[in-house]
């Protein structure tokens, strides 16, 4: 889908679009419940944690506050035009936004599809690479399971076993925060100068470190879905509080 630039594109979502769009937001840590996602993403704010979300680097949340007039809700669409969309070619005309801030039903799903082909798209392009210090895409833990896959391979030739078998992972468990000792570890993997090294000791050492990163990953999205689940459990409470007072009150007129 191009950007929204004609009202061609408007068109509104098809029943199998929509539950597609909404099951890709659910999967997303946002900082407050979805209840009516036309209201609640109409003034911008969430639809920078979702950006942020999957490119943290390029957004600063700090720039967008929640906000119930027309005219503040277009200030922080404007912002993400202006600091956002532009590095993920993406633009959204004033009226679609204007559109958006006014609870138009059917636009930001609209608006929400192109964005998620977006973010897809650039993230496609711009595949991050561990820096020095340990991080991975402006994040401690990131994706390193194919090049893991790669080692295994060049570790382990057709019809010969390793002389050295790295160990696999233990399985996660979740934290509030990756384990620092883990995260020790791979640092200070990274902080090895590997150039006076057998080739054979370089081979297991990345392994090693893959390894420790793909189990730091899965600890990353266990949080993730832990945090959904606390969502989903608390929109629950809220919902069993009011069907219990609405009881409460029919009980009282008779």
């Amino acid at each position: 889908m191009k950007d929204t630039d004609s009202k061609d594109e408007m068109t509104a979502l098809d029943d199998q679009q929509l539950q597609e769009l909404y099951a890709w937001v659910d999967e997303i840590t946002l900082s407050r419940p979805k209840r009516n996602i036309t209201r609640d993403f109409s003034d911008g704010v969430l639809v920078a944690e979702v950006v942020h979300f999957f490119i943290p680097r390029i957004v600063e949340l700090h720039n967008y506050t929640p906000a119930n007039s027309t005219m503040q809700k277009m200030g922080n669409w404007g912002t993400l035009n202006r600091k956002v969309f532009t590095k993920i070619n993406f633009n959204i005309p004033e009226s679609v936004i204007r559109s958006i801030c006014n609870c138009k039903a059917g636009v930001i799903e609209v608006i929400l599809l192109q964005l998620r082909q977006k973010i897809e798209k650039y993230l496609g392009k711009n595949k991050p690479s561990m820096s020095p210090d340990g991080y991975y895409g402006g994040q401690e833990v990131g994706s390193f399971s194919d090049r893991s896959e790669k080692h295994k391979r060049k570790l382990v030739p057709a019809g010969k076993p390793p002389k050295h078998a790295a160990p696999a992972p233990k399985a996660p468990t979740v934290h509030n925060h990756p384990p620092p000792s883990n995260l020790a570890k791979a640092r200070s993997l990274t902080h090895i100068n590997r150039s006076d090294l057998p080739p054979e000791i370089r081979d297991l050492l990345d392994e090693k470190e893959q390894a420790l990163l793909a189990s730091q990953e899965t600890v990353q999205i266990l949080q993730a879905k832990v945090r959904r689940l606390e969502n989903l459990l608390h929109l629950k409470d809220v919902r069993i509080e009011e069907v219990t007072k609405k009881m409460q009150q029919y009980d009282g007129r008779y």
